[in-house]
């Protein structure tokens, strides 16, 4: 069952970008965004776990993940159906948002349009096309440098074929993660469970046995929960700063 703010998800009419190249974006200007790659427009459309929801000031704020990184939703009073959405879904859980991006805080959030609650086969096929796209417009900066969105992009970003190298191997780790047909994966609620625990912990950080014994009271088995976070650090979404120690990228 999805749940709607209202109206329909324009999925063509906006940019897929992955969380680690929204997070790298800075060129927001009159309502409309360049990204590194090249993609431009007014809107993006970002698919992730959604792992907390809160409120404060007239404002709801949620975090999402998707397997480059974390991002910050924002919604407003102009946002009030977005915000009621993201009030009404239970985290952890799948979501999928369109909106605005904008600066805030010194990062880069997407103030919502529209917001739906997903099922994880609907992430994992966000992760496929947006790779695909992501992948098409780095081709398109290395073989077509005289394009115009190339062009504007890499002055902009000072482009060098580090940086896309940097954002193809961003890509193809987040296609690692999409789980093929008939094989087990470590289960995603236990991954979300994980991620909203350590945005909570204090240095967004904790110690593994203390974050298993969290995990477990909330229903998940040992097994699963350890499998969980051997998936995120190899997502690169954790690691361990030193000995027994987990902190949240």
């Amino acid at each position: 069952m999805e749940l709607r703010s209202g109206g329909l998800v324009g999925l063509d009419a906006a940019a897929r970008l992955f969380a680690g190249e929204i997070g790298q974006t800075t060129r927001i200007r009159g309502g409309s965004f360049l990204s590194p790659t090249g993609a431009a427009g007014r809107r993006a459309f970002f698919a992730g776990a959604l792992t907390s929801v809160s409120s404060g000031g007239g404002r709801v704020f949620a975090r999402i993940a998707d397997p480059t990184g974390t991002l910050t939703v924002l919604a407003g009073w102009r946002e009030a159906a977005a915000a009621s959405a993201l009030q009404a879904i239970e985290t952890p859980a799948f979501a999928a948002v369109s909106g605005a991006l904008a600066s805030a805080g010194g990062e880069t959030v997407i103030v919502p349009e529209t917001v739906v609650r997903v099922e994880r086969s609907v992430r994992d096929l966000w992760v496929l096309r947006t790779a695909d796209l992501t992948l098409s417009r780095i081709e398109r900066m290395i073989d077509a440098p005289a394009d115009p969105g190339a062009v504007a992009a890499a002055a902009h970003y000072n482009t060098t074929p580090e940086t896309l190298a940097g954002l193809a191997l961003m890509v193809q780790a987040a296609l690692r993660t999409v789980q093929d047909a008939g094989t087990p994966a470590a289960p995603i609620d236990a991954r979300a469970v994980l991620i909203a625990l350590l945005e909570e912990a204090p240095g967004r950080r904790a110690a593994e046995e203390t974050l298993l014994a969290a995990v477990a009271e909330r229903g998940i088995g040992q097994e699963a929960a350890r499998a969980a976070l051997a998936a995120l650090m190899e997502e690169g979404e954790c690691y361990m700063p030193s000995s027994g120690q987990v902190k949240l990228i």
